[in-house]
């Protein structure tokens, strides 16, 4: 009886041993959860439209990650063509461009001065001759007897291309013109000094106080007015691409969606809108 037991133990003993002599099955891996990452250059007058998009964006499409890079026009098309970016946001196409573009936003060329100022509204005869120098007091225009301070942006910057096309047609602007690099200088200065006349974007400019947006042929700047196309400066904010054809992937996903019903309506208080 006692053989029989043992035997019967050492066949359970070898059936074990079988069993557990077979592989592991392999673990499982999780899913790769690494986002993809879109580099997307802005320009400096157009930077309002980051903080409507980002939060908006990521909580649609959470596998994609937005990095945005603030710079002039110029500086930024470099970096597309060096790879560098996957796409800008600019309101001037550069010129004999053959880059895919597509406008995602309607914005606007806007002059500003200090809110003191007393003057509501130019011409855009008006403008052209502040800025080509041949107008240079303020009470020439409705406003203090005192010298205008005349703002610019620097080279490269595409609103200075927009007022030179806009409002300069073959004049140039006045080289007593202080240059001012970036959006935001240009803000500063103006919010600083009560005789002083620059420009911005529609979009940067009534985001803050301490500037005042000037009407222009009696039209105000607003997304509305923008939408229309029924205030004169009005500009497209573009979407522009490192080739020539149209993207694909992420990229594609990402410029669908500024168009769409979602991103437009992400933007609209402060953007006039393409649909």
């Amino acid at each position: 009886m006692k053989r029989w037991i043992w035997l019967l133990a050492l066949l359970v003993g070898v059936t074990t041993a079988a069993c557990n002599s077979q592989p592991a099955p392999p673990p499982t891996l999780p899913a790769d959860t690494t986002p993809t990452l879109l580099q997307i250059g802005v320009t400096s007058s157009a930077s309002a439209i980051i903080p409507l998009v980002e939060t908006a964006y990521a909580e649609e499409y959470p596998q994609v990650e937005l990095q945005f890079v603030v710079a002039n026009s110029t500086a930024l098309v470099d970096d597309l063509d060096n790879g560098l970016l996957d796409a800008i946001l600019l309101h001037h196409i550069p010129e004999g461009n053959q880059r895919y573009y597509n406008p995602v936003a309607v914005d606007g060329l806007v002059l500003i001065v200090h809110p003191d100022n007393p003057v509501q509204g130019l011409t855009s005869a008006e403008v052209q001759a502040i800025f080509n120098g041949s107008l240079t007091n303020w009470q020439l225009v409705g406003g203090l007897d005192q010298e205008i301070v005349l703002l610019s942006r620097e080279q490269g910057s595409g609103l200075r291309t927009l007022l030179r096309q806009q409002i300069m047609a073959e004049q140039r602007i006045s080289p007593n013109a202080l240059l001012q690099t970036g959006n935001e200088a240009m803000l500063t200065a103006v919010a600083n000094n009560p005789a002083a006349m620059g420009y911005s974007s529609l979009s940067s400019a009534s985001q803050t106080a301490t500037v005042k947006m000037l009407v222009i042929d009696g039209r105000s700047a607003t997304p509305t007015t923008t939408a229309e196309q029924t205030y004169s400066l009005t500009t497209p904010l573009y979407f522009l691409t490192a080739t020539e054809s149209e993207p694909n992937g992420e990229l594609r996903t990402f410029l669908a969606w500024l168009q769409s019903a979602a991103g437009q309506a992400a933007i609209e208080d402060v953007y006039g809108r393409v649909r």
